[in-house]
């Protein structure tokens, strides 16, 4: 029998931009790896700039304090790849000066960025210049997390292995947002007036950042062009009063969201993405393909993927899966190899 010899991990040099509620939890992931060796966090809130960075994260005194500027990390001990782990906003525009700053002092990235994880169509132009200035440096960026960036999008494509003849692709995801961050509940409008809400969501500002892009990745992993795409977003009311963790949420008002991106393409497969987040639901994931040579397909997570800890898995093990990599520029979830749990 022949022996196989394992290669010893190479260890990955991190620093942390942004450090928000995700961001103290990938902080500490990082922290908690002994094959990532952390040296940097960067965040503009004057209560975190010169904390510990350990003791920020609850993870102990690491000698790292936090600066409120990139160029102040120290990286004189640091030697190979350096890889910054991005989290501070949603959109792509606004943080390209952050991730170009990042990729002139040397990191590539990897970013929770929902508009980067396909922001081909989006952003053309800023994605064709995000993609050269990286390559010039011989670094690359690229946008990822549990949705989009893993379930709704990355999952989908490798589930679509098995078969050689598709004829429709569904994803549902269902998320109980009262056991999520209050950003994010905030962010799906919890509490609001109906009339408030489809007031921001007329002019964009409010509701899950990333579907439409998830749907578009799908087509670009599976080779195909959509020649149309329709989104919908939604409220959902409460029926009855509630208490819950931002405060009370009275009948009538809103108690979360539902979202739908749908596309067809040029080849006549449908590919819907819907998304339903809300208070008090059953959290379920549930990839449906249907196929002509298997039939109807389907992948279900009963509970659902916990959101916040599998973005941070998602952002870590994509950084580990990279390391070696020589891949560079602007790249996606269907660019590179299959993202895992690497030691």
């Amino acid at each position: 029998m022949q022996t196989v010899q394992f290669k010893q991990a190479e260890q990955l040099n991190v620093i942390q931009y942004g450090l928000g509620p995700i961001g103290i939890k990938m902080m500490q992931s990082c922290l908690a790896s002994d094959n990532i060796r952390f040296f940097g966090a960067v965040d503009i809130d004057p209560q975190k700039v010169g904390k510990d960075a350990g003791e920020l994260a609850e993870s102990g005194f690491v000698g790292i304090n936090v600066v409120g500027n990139l160029s102040e990390v120290d990286t004189a001990a640091v030697s190979g790849r350096k890889i910054a782990l991005h989290a501070t906003g949603s959109n792509l525009a606004q943080v390209w000066p952050q991730i170009r700053q990042l990729l002139d002092e040397g990191y590539s990235v990897v970013s929770t960025c929902e508009q980067l994880s396909f922001p081909w169509h989006r952003h053309p132009e800023l994605s064709g210049e995000i993609d050269r200035y990286a390559r010039d440096r011989g670094q690359f960026v690229i946008g990822t997390g549990v949705n989009p960036g893993y379930i709704m999008d990355a999952m989908t494509l490798f589930a679509t292995s098995v078969t050689q003849s598709l004829s429709k692709i569904s994803v549902f995801r269902k998320v109980d947002v009262s056991k999520r961050r209050i950003p994010l509940q905030k962010k799906v409008g919890i509490g609001m007036t109906p009339e408030a809400f489809i007031e921001l969501a007329q002019n964009d500002r409010i509701g899950h950042v990333g579907l439409e892009e998830s749907l578009r990745l799908i087509a670009y992993g599976l080779n195909l062009s959509l020649s149309e795409v329709t989104n919908t977003i939604d409220p959902l009311i409460a029926q009855e009063d509630k208490i819950l963790a931002v405060g009370p949420l009275k009948k009538n008002e809103v108690t979360g969201l539902h979202q739908n991106s749908s596309g067809t393409t040029e080849e006549g497969i449908p590919v819907e993405l819907d998304l339903v987040m809300s208070v008090d639901i059953i959290q379920e994931d549930r990839i449906v393909l249907d196929t002509k040579d298997l039939g109807v397909v389907e992948f279900v997570v009963p509970q659902g993927i916990f959101g916040d800890t599998a973005t941070v898995n998602v952002v870590v093990n994509t950084a580990k899966t990279m390391l070696s990599s020589k891949q560079t520029g602007l790249l996606t979830m269907a660019d590179i190899p299959l993202s895992r749990n690497k030691k």
